[in-house]
């Protein structure tokens, strides 16, 4: 039986740096008992040193998790979700730290709610000066949709709009008994790993809560080598992970004519994000590998998605014709 309330998933990979730094803002700065899973992404550093002497000297319960081979967060986070047997599950990353009392206000709100995800407020912090950014725009309107004095839980059912929110996983705390109900999954690609565990979390909840405040903030940097800033050939993973969610909804019939419209919408939009921030020499490639994706869908689908989101029916039609 598990004696903390919370298990913090934190996937590392050479970050001796921050590591300590984030575990310290939950640790020592919330009342809540936590126990921290470090999973491990075989790094070449000194990230497993400085995290397990900071946590063994101050008497914190842990769980090490050693890779034999580099296999990314969304992996790491996979395996260590197996050994959290804590009411609640927070994903965390080494480069995040939660305000003061945060945790336990989350915990908290969970607590009275009875929730399986409770959805927190965030804020994007810049790492040269700590200026703090807020909320990415999208996020906050949605937010903003919230009546800050509900205090229950609704279902993704009457607040399927929740499903527009960015895929972060570290602003979720998560009922563990939800998580390995529905098989909570990351993708085992090396970036946008995080986007197959956000549809699962959402799309199957009937209980959602939400913090009004921000819960912790997530350190951006142009220079740090974020997956925010991967121009080269791993950002088409992208196409990996788009195909995932489409096996998952084939497999899921009765969540796909809920939902399979927010999805593709979503998809055309991460799409035209990542080719952006795409090597010019593999935009070609993407746009063609991106456009095959819709070739197997079927005139229902596109009729359907027509009556809902007319925009994003046409433009799936343009890209099914080759004129995107």
């Amino acid at each position: 039986m598990a004696s903390c309330q919370v298990g913090v998933v934190i996937p590392v990979y050479n970050e001796m740096d921050r590591i300590v730094s984030a575990v310290c803002s939950i640790h020592e700065k919330n009342e809540v008992s936590v126990k921290f899973y470090i999973a491990d992404d075989l790094s070449t550093d000194d990230t497993i040193l400085k995290v397990t002497e900071y946590l063994q000297g101050n008497d914190v319960p842990h769980q090490i998790l050693v890779a034999e081979s580099n296999r990314g967060a969304g992996y790491r986070r996979n395996q260590a979700l197996k050994f959290v047997e804590e009411p609640y599950v927070l994903f965390f990353d080494a480069d995040d730290f939660v305000y003061p009392g945060m945790l336990d206000k989350a915990v908290q709100k969970a607590d009275e709610t009875g929730c399986e995800v409770l959805l927190m407020e965030y804020e994007l912090v810049h790492n040269d000066d700590d200026r703090k950014m807020g909320m990415i725009g999208e996020d906050q309107r949605i937010f903003d949709r919230i009546d800050k004095n509900f205090s229950g839980c609704v279902s993704i059912n009457s607040h399927d709009f929740l499903l527009g929110l960015v895929n972060y996983p570290w602003n979720k705390l998560i009922s563990t008994h939800y998580a390995k109900k529905i098989g909570l999954k990351f993708s085992n690609t090396f970036v946008h790993n995080d986007v197959m565990g956000h549809w699962m979390l959402l799309m199957n909840a009937g209980r959602i809560s939400f913090l009004s405040a921000p819960f912790c903030g997530h350190r951006v940097s142009p220079q740090a080598n974020q997956v925010t800033n991967i121009s080269d050939s791993r950002r088409l993973a992208m196409l990996d992970v788009f195909q995932e969610l489409e096996q998952y909804f084939s497999d899921s019939p009765e969540l796909k004519q809920k939902f399979y419209h927010f999805f593709v919408s979503f998809k055309i939009k991460l799409y035209s994000w990542g080719r952006d921030r795409l090597d010019s020499d593999l935009r070609e490639f993407f746009k063609a590998e991106f456009s095959k994706s819709f070739s197997s869908m079927g005139r229902l689908d596109v009729l359907r998605i027509s009556e809902r989101m007319p925009g994003v029916a046409n433009e799936i039609m343009r890209f099914k014709l080759g004129l995107k």
